[in-house]
């Protein structure tokens, strides 16, 4: 890969950057695209309706498999049970048709390629990431796995997960970057306490992705991995707020 010309600032964070927290759905692929997510979640309200269970309007009606599965837990242990499966077997389907979001296997090799070891994290079952990376010919890219049955339920999903993720790299969060496409997981790095790259995307540009607790972005996937390549961790380095 050619050198890529990096701005100063995506520099700083990679020179810290000796471990990758990539986040699953929606930055390494859509999982659920072309997928009617909200038959999962009906799914998940009729079996719950078949059962005798009475809810409100809004849940009866919300399209959220997530959400949906989250309110399956708060019934009942074997209502959370039975909803976990049904959404896991939707995410194991899913995961064997997902299109990759274009540049993911450049940035994994190119983090394989500069030392940098890589995490894969999200509310997704770590099965489905799994199959999803067997499927593409990614799983020898990656390290730990972190899906959403490794988080405390007590603790605020993203969050938890991230940190389960810099737990089983065993690194420093200093020294850990979450990659996103979105402006939440920019949030999420700044609460777990590690830096963070958003990647500009049709549905968040530079100004919603930068700036978020020192996150910085850059315009593709492409660049990223151009970026990864092109700067070196460095070994002795200060994080003054000059710097940040």
């Amino acid at each position: 890969m050619t050198s890529t010309r990096v701005r100063p600032h995506v520099a700083r964070v990679l020179e810290r950057t000796r471990a990758v927290l990539f986040v699953f759905d929606g930055t390494t692929c859509d999982l659920f695209s072309g997928v009617d997510t909200a038959a999962i979640a009906y799914g998940i309200r009729d079996r719950l309706f078949a059962q005798g269970h009475r809810m409100s309007l809004l849940t009866a009606i919300a399209t959220d498999p997530l959400w949906m599965l989250a309110y399956a837990h708060g019934v009942s242990r074997d209502h959370g049970i039975e909803a976990e499966k049904t959404v896991r077997d939707a995410e194991m389907a899913a995961a064997l048709t997902a299109v990759p979001t274009p540049g993911t296997d450049e940035v994994l090799q190119a983090c394989q390629a500069s030392g940098r070891r890589v995490a894969v994290v999200g509310d997704t079952s770590s099965a489905a990431m799994e199959a999803y990376l067997h499927a593409h010919d990614l799983r020898h890219l990656v390290g730990p796995i972190i899906g959403r049955e490794q988080r405390p339920s007590s603790q605020e999903p993203g969050v938890a997960l991230a940190r389960q993720a810099v737990k089983a790299l065993d690194a420093e969060p200093s020294n850990c970057t979450l990659v996103s496409l979105s402006p939440h997981g920019m949030s999420v790095a700044a609460e777990a306490g590690v830096q963070a790259i958003g990647v500009v995307s049709k549905h968040a540009n530079r100004k919603h992705l930068a700036n978020v607790g020192g996150s910085v972005a850059v315009s593709s996937m492409h660049q990223l991995a151009g970026a990864l390549t092109t700067v070196s961790v460095t070994d002795a380095f200060e994080t003054s707020p000059e710097q940040l």
